[in-house]
């Protein structure tokens, strides 16, 4: 009854086969667990050093979008004061000298014209409101003489600039008035009637270059332009002749000094060649054997003016040296003449192309560019190549 049984040896060898499989199994799980522990701690790792770079990504285009931000705020503020300084450089002097002369009308109307039972800041505002005022009028005057200008209103603008020169000689005679010594100039009196009355012509040098820079900026054509120049040593060598050949190259449009000299040079051989021929056939009329009236030419009955017949001598020529016909040097084609010979070889091109097989201006061809018949087949297209810029009428 005390005694065990015995167990079955495969009984035995089953359990520990159980065991050692159960063993390993959990082994197997742990190994499992563990990887996917390191797996995960990697795969946080990952995660968070992804977005660490992100983030440092993010921050970097941040600074970079506040250091394009900045650096483009710097631009436009740079270009802002270059812009400001391009306007206020022209107009500086100008400001000065109205600003000396409104100094001068400050100081006299604050020791002659102000009250003096008034406290030194009223005083001083008061000149300076004055002063203001006095040296304004003429500037003021003078600017709408440059938005007239401006606008191309040259009549207006004429008749403004009259009126600011007028206005600016009242002012200098107050000013002189002001510091002159009775009558007898003062250095204080002639000086700021001088900033006065030179304050218009200052500003006329101001609106001209700006109508110049707008002429530039809406077609160069529009500019008058006063010739070619020529170098000072050939006025010097040639003062007569630059001087003609400038004169020749205005009237032919002509802005290139070589083509200008030619020119004018061979228009001169011309004229040279033209005199000389005139002066040979005088010479020949002038040699020429004298010739009896006609019959038809005598008054009266032809016949009571007729000589008897007679043998007569034969009349002596005179011997002349035969006369050597002058050399005539082709004179170079005008501009105008240029432009018909290139209408004539081409009658439907366009203003460029006649402009460029005449080697003149598009400006040059609209003025000497024969117009075309109505309806003429050979006529350019109107819309695209307006002869004299003005366009044909469109057919209904």
């Amino acid at each position: 009854m005390f005694r065990r049984t015995p167990e079955d040896p495969s009984i035995v060898a089953a359990r520990a086969a159980a065991m050692r499989e159960s063993a390993a199994a959990e082994i197997e799980r742990e190994r499992l667990m563990a990887q996917l522990a390191r797996e995960q701690q990697e795969a946080a790792a990952e995660h968070a050093r992804r977005q660490a770079l992100a983030d440092e990504q993010e921050r970097r285009r941040r600074d970079a979008a506040r250091r394009a931000e900045r650096a483009e705020r710097r631009e436009r503020q740079r270009k802002a004061r270059a812009e400001f300084a391009a306007k206020l450089r022209p107009v500086l002097p100008l400001l000065l000298i109205n600003g000396g002369a409104a100094y001068a009308q400050a100081a006299y109307a604050y020791e002659e014209i102000a009250p003096a039972a008034w406290n030194a800041p009223s005083r001083v505002a008061f000149a300076v409101a004055f002063s203001a005022a006095l040296e304004s009028i003429a500037v003021y005057v003078q600017w709408h003489a440059h938005d007239a200008l401006m606008l191309k209103a040259h009549a207006t603008a004429a008749s403004l600039r009259r009126a600011a020169w007028l206005i600016a000689a009242v002012v200098a005679a107050i000013n002189y008035a002001h510091f002159a010594d009775g009558i007898a100039p003062t250095a204080a009196a002639v000086a700021f009637a001088l900033l006065s009355l030179l304050s218009p012509w200052l500003w006329g040098l101001h609106t001209r270059r700006a109508q110049h820079v707008q002429l530039l900026a809406e077609d160069a054509n529009l500019i008058d332009d006063a010739g070619v120049e020529f170098s000072p040593k050939r006025r010097r060598m040639f003062p007569i002749r630059s001087l003609m050949a400038a004169r020749w190259s205005i009237e032919h449009n002509e802005r290139d000094p070589r083509k200008a000299w030619e020119g004018y040079n061979a228009e001169r051989a011309a004229r040279k060649a033209a005199r000389q021929a005139d002066k040979a056939t005088h010479a020949d009329k002038a040699t020429a054997p004298a010739v009896g009236p006609t019959p038809e030419e005598v008054p009266g009955d032809p016949w009571e003016h007729a000589e008897p017949i007679s043998p007569a001598p034969a009349p002596v020529m005179p011997v002349r040296e035969p006369v050597r016909p002058a050399r005539v040097t082709a004179r170079s084609l005008t501009a105008a003449e240029r432009v018909i010979a290139a209408h004539t070889a081409e009658p439907t091109a366009n203003h460029e192309r006649i402009a460029r097989l005449a080697e003149v201006s598009v400006s040059t061809v609209k003025r000497h560019r024969p117009r075309p018949a109505t309806g003429s087949p050979s006529a350019p297209d109107a819309a695209a190549t307006p002869v004299n810029a003005t366009p044909a009428p469109i057919a209904a």
